[in-house]
């Protein structure tokens, strides 16, 4: 068996064993001086932490479930859960994080770091004011931790 082929039978198994985790604690008896939007709650955070803990998903994934679940279950509604990821800041970072994905993926990144060695020079000295010049350029449009992931 590939290394591919058992990496993907451990994603099933912590997606389904989630699942099977969640479905138990819905379908449990509902313990005493517990409400049933507990109980809801209890079982959206066991599978949340079953695919956490196990990656079986992308952890994206995973922290959008309460998104999901919690109106679907009736644990809270959407106006009041959705105010929780529609910060500005998330939607700063995840801006940042995308504009820094795109550059990674058309390798701006490699042409910004050898521009910068062309144009300032090889001593060392020289290739930390590099360093420095290409953070503060980036970080005029991009967030400094998607800054700091890119370089």
């Amino acid at each position: 068996m590939t290394d591919l082929q058992s990496l993907f039978k451990k994603k099933i198994f912590v997606l389904v064993g989630g699942l099977i985790l969640f479905s138990i604690i819905l379908l449990m008896p509902l313990p005493e001086g517990m409400t049933f939007s507990g109980k809801r709650l209890l079982a959206v955070i066991a599978l949340m932490a079953c695919w956490w803990i196990g990656e079986g998903t992308a952890i994206a994934v995973t922290a959008l479930l309460p998104l999901i679940l919690f109106p679907l279950l009736g644990i809270m509604s959407s106006k009041q859960v959705a105010p929780n990821y529609a910060n500005h800041f998330v939607f700063l970072f995840l801006g940042g994080f995308m504009i820094a994905l795109a550059m990674e993926k058309w390798n701006f990144h490699k042409r910004l770091a050898l521009w910068i060695i062309v144009l300032i020079g090889s001593g060392v000295k020289r290739i930390v004011l590099g360093f420095m010049m290409a953070s503060a350029f980036l970080s005029m449009w991009i967030s400094n931790t998607a800054t700091t992931m890119m370089l």
